[in-house]
């Protein structure tokens, strides 16, 4: 893992995504501390532990959300037009 400068980082930005390409990290500092990190994505997200446990928690937040409303089942014709469209259907 290698570390540059916020900088360093602006003035070789083409060389820091190329360096990513090939599969390297590099950990951006301001004034010493770490404040980014650039890393290689993964093809498939799945398989990235951290965006399965990003995920994984998304769906229990969502879950855990009150619903709201009622399901009600088959919507039919009839019930998206209403009773004055029975009039005029033949039969």
């Amino acid at each position: 893992m290698r570390e540059m400068t916020v900088r360093e980082a602006n003035q070789n930005f083409s060389q820091l995504i190329a360096a990513a390409e090939r599969g390297e990290t590099i950990v951006i500092t301001k004034n010493g501390t770490p404040v980014a990190r650039i890393a290689p994505q993964a093809a498939d997200r799945t398989r990235d532990p951290e965006w399965r446990s990003t995920f994984a928690a998304l769906k229990k937040s969502l879950r855990a959300k009150p619903t709201r409303g009622y399901r009600v089942g088959t919507i039919r014709e009839d019930d998206v037009y209403g009773a004055t469209n029975d009039a005029r259907r033949v039969r």
